[in-house]
């Protein structure tokens, strides 16, 4: 797995070229550029993905499930319309888009065939309390671009925060109540909710929400502590781990967490109890990681 070995990237000399396929994926803000980052999964190498949009948003990048797409959101390529879903393919560059005022963020289904795409779906200004604001959640079939809602909730996209199951039975995204709750609610593909958790937050990278298909792994907010907590969307039982390192959590694989280590350019891991650290990537000269992806 990714996270059993320790990395080295030297973003400075970074070749920039299509590959087949990738087993994690970085988006960053170098000190001329904001640059995709990604690890070729059949030479281990490092590389920037080219040819992608101007006005990307690199908080929402994301991997398909077999690390042949990327999946993100992206101003049209004059920085102004409404926002888009893109599919990018990794080793041929061509592009798969899907254009509305309403989307924020989006994830792909584990076979690949449909897009969960987080939708601003109110009609006021977005100031709290003027107009009705209404998060939704839409679904898109990747292959003829046909689009149907799915799940609508009064609150906001706070913490943006959408993922499949690993089977892709199940949907979870995370969003702001109008009384000002953060929850996690947990779908089926009919829209069904299966689960509500109240102060309960996913993180943001889609690969990081799901320890098994039943399994959710979530943090307390509000927490003093915030540790990970894992919820059983079949029994609603929870199991609440340790939390000794109050640094960020960036991405969760394999049992393992990834957060910032000591010093700016270099990233660690621990297990879910914050144990058994060890370094996992160094990234020199150092930059900030807007996402981090990796698959299973």
């Amino acid at each position: 797995m990714v996270v059993d070995r320790s990395w080295e990237i030297a973003f400075d000399m970074l070749a920039s070229r299509p590959v087949r396929a990738a087993r994690m994926v970085l988006a960053v803000r170098g000190p001329d550029r904001t640059a995709v980052i990604v690890l070729d999964a059949d030479s281990d190498a490092f590389m920037t993905v080219p040819g992608l949009p101007r006005h990307f948003a690199p908080e929402t990048v994301s991997l398909s499930s077999d690390g042949t797409r990327l999946v993100f959101t992206a101003r049209q390529d004059d920085g102004a319309g409404p926002p888009r879903v893109v599919l990018h393919t990794l080793a041929t560059g061509d592009r798969r888009e899907f254009t509305s005022d309403d989307y924020m963020r989006a994830a792909l289904s584990p076979d690949g065939t449909r897009l969960a795409v987080l939708a601003d779906l109110s009609n006021g200004p977005g100031i709290p309390g003027v107009g009705d604001e209404i998060a939704g959640i839409e679904l898109i079939e990747t292959g003829t671009g046909a689009r149907y809602p799915l799940w609508s909730a009064e609150g906001y996209w706070e913490e943006a925060s959408i993922s499949w199951s690993p089977d892709g039975l199940l949907l979870s995204a995370t969003y702001l109540t109008l009384d000002d709750v953060l929850t996690t609610v947990v779908l089926d593909p009919t829209g069904k909710e299966i689960g509500s958790y109240a102060e309960r937050v996913a993180l943001p990278g889609p690969h990081s929400v799901w320890a098994s298909d039943h399994e959710l792994i979530v943090y307390p907010e509000p927490d003093d502590e915030s540790p990970l907590i894992t919820i059983d969307v079949s029994t609603g039982g929870e199991r609440r781990f340790t939390r000794r390192n109050f640094d960020a959590y960036l991405a969760i694989s394999g049992g393992r967490v990834v957060r910032p280590g000591p010093v700016p350019e270099r990233l660690i891991t621990t297990d879910l109890n914050d144990d058994d650290e060890r370094p996992f990537l160094s990234i020199s000269p150092a930059v900030p990681v807007c996402a981090l992806d990796i698959v299973p």
